[in-house]
């Protein structure tokens, strides 16, 4: 069976095919993650193999068939694009990374709406000048942990279910998760927080956006948000954009 969709779509990543297509890696909103076929995508004359580009948001309209990996887009228009992110090297870093994310961490044709628009967002807020990319990544970050499913805890402790405060010691454990200073006596702690590291990382997981943190700390809880999902998931080997850049 065969059908026409009409669909916003993340371009990830894109590869040469053939001669003169390209094949393109899309997360789109209604359908998730789908590669596609942009045939005729390397002539110069190409306007739709401009518009299907990495990190592009697009409009496509796709021929679908359920009998075939690769689908085939009929037609694209550009929504929306990031210059100031492809100019900027520490914002291209943390846009990567997102991608790489969505790349490695989500299924084929599993539509994940709240998700996508979480991704156009943080491209948007990495894309502006006075934004710092790595904080709006870290909140991506925990975002997109939850959304897959693995939620890093951050407001009680996974023993006693008592309230977290970041005046607390706060100890990690890959498999307990967050615990207070007394569950934390008597089980071993892969990982201690500082009340500031603490209070960071519960400003991420909410809307407030007025903190006071150092880069070193974003790097510290970034670090550890990847080995929280290393622990989880088998297949996930980790940031490489983060290594590379």
């Amino acid at each position: 069976m065969s059908e026409i969709i009409k669909t916003d779509a993340v371009v990830l990543n894109k590869l040469n095919y053939g001669d003169t297509s390209k094949i393109a890696h899309l997360f789109t909103r209604d359908f998730g993650k789908m590669s596609v076929i942009v045939k005729g995508a390397r002539s110069p004359k190409s306007k739709i193999g401009m518009i299907v580009d990495t990190m592009n948001i697009i409009q496509v309209i796709i021929y679908k068939k359920e009998t075939r990996d690769i689908q085939l887009i009929s037609a694209a228009d550009l929504l929306k694009h990031f210059p100031i992110i492809k100019e900027d090297f520490e914002k291209m870093k943390y846009a990567t990374a997102v991608i790489e994310l969505l790349v490695q961490l989500t299924a084929e044709l599993d539509p994940h709406p709240k998700l996508y628009d979480g991704t156009v967002r943080i491209f948007e807020l990495i894309n502006s000048p006075e934004k710092n990319p790595k904080f709006y990544f870290a909140k991506y970050f925990l975002f997109f942990i939850k959304e897959i499913g693995y939620q890093f805890p951050t407001t009680h402790c996974s023993v006693c279910n008592k309230e977290l405060t970041a005046d607390m010691q706060v100890n990690y454990n890959y498999d307990t998760g967050i615990m207070c200073e007394v569950c934390g006596k008597d089980r071993m702690s892969h990982f201690r927080f500082t009340k500031e590291l603490f209070n960071l990382l519960q400003c991420l997981s909410t809307k407030n956006n007025n903190i006071k943190y150092s880069d070193r700390e974003l790097d510290t809880l970034i670090m550890l948000l990847e080995k929280f999902l290393k622990y989880n998931i088998d297949e996930f080997k980790g940031l490489r954009s983060l290594k590379i850049f």
